[in-house]
C-alpha cells in the first residue's frame, strides 16, 4: 500500500461518518445520501494527490461534498420540472379532446335529431306531445279537448315521457355513442 491509499484510508475513515451527515441532511434523503458519499469519495480517489497535498483536507472534502449534493439537488429540480411538464402535456391533451369533443357536439343538429324521434312517436303521443309542449296547453285544457280525465292524462305524460326518453337514449347510443 503506498503512501496514497493509506492517506486515502485515513481520510476515510476520519469523515465518512460526518460527510454522510452532512449530505442526509442537506439531501433529505437516506438513499440518496449513501448514493452522494460513495460518489464524493470517488472524487477525492482519483484526486488523492491534490487531496494529499491541500493545505485543509477535510475542507477538500467537504467542498466536493457540497458540490455533490447541489449537483444532486439540480438533477432532482430538473426530474420534478420534467414530471410537471408531462404532467402539464397530459393536462393540456385531455384539454384539447375536450375542446375537440365541444367542436364535434357543436356541429349536431339537434332538431333534427329531435324531429326523428317526435316522429316515431304513434299519432295520438305526437298530438300529446304537441299541445303540452308546443302550444303550451294546459293538463286541464288538453284534458277537455279531448275528453280525457285528469289523472289519466297526467298517466298518459308519465309514459310519453318514459318513450321520449328512450327514443333519446336509443338514438344517442346508434348515433354517438361507441
Amino acid at each position: 500500500m503506498n503512501k496514497y491509499d493509506s492517506f486515502f484510508t485515513e481520510i476515510c475513515e476520519k469523515y465518512y461518518k460526518d460527510v454522510f451527515k452532512y449530505l442526509a441532511f442537506t439531501l433529505k434523503n437516506e438513499d440518496r445520501a449513501n448514493d452522494a458519499i460513495q460518489d464524493t469519495f470517488i472524487v477525492i480517489y482519483k484526486n488523492i494527490k491534490k487531496v494529499y497535498n491541500h493545505e485543509n483536507p477535510g475542507g477538500f472534502i467537504f467542498k466536493t461534498a457540497q458540490n455533490i449534493a447541489k449537483n444532486y439537488k439540480k438533477e432532482l429540480y430538473k426530474r420534478l420540472i420534467k414530471e410537471i411538464n408531462i404532467d402539464d402535456s397530459i393536462i393540456e391533451i385531455k384539454n384539447s379532446n375536450l375542446d375537440i369533443e365541444r367542436a364535434m357536439d357543436s356541429k349536431i343538429n339537434e332538431y333534427e335529431y329531435i324531429t326523428d324521434i317526435i316522429d316515431s312517436l304513434s299519432n295520438e303521443d305526437k298530438e300529446l306531445y304537441n299541445m303540452y309542449y308546443i302550444e303550451h296547453k294546459s293538463m286541464k285544457e288538453i284534458g277537455n279537448s279531448l275528453g280525457i280525465e285528469y289523472t289519466a292524462l297526467r298517466m298518459r305524460y308519465v309514459r310519453l315521457r318514459k318513450k321520449i326518453k328512450k327514443l333519446v337514449k336509443d338514438t344517442a347510443e346508434k348515433y354517438f355513442v361507441t
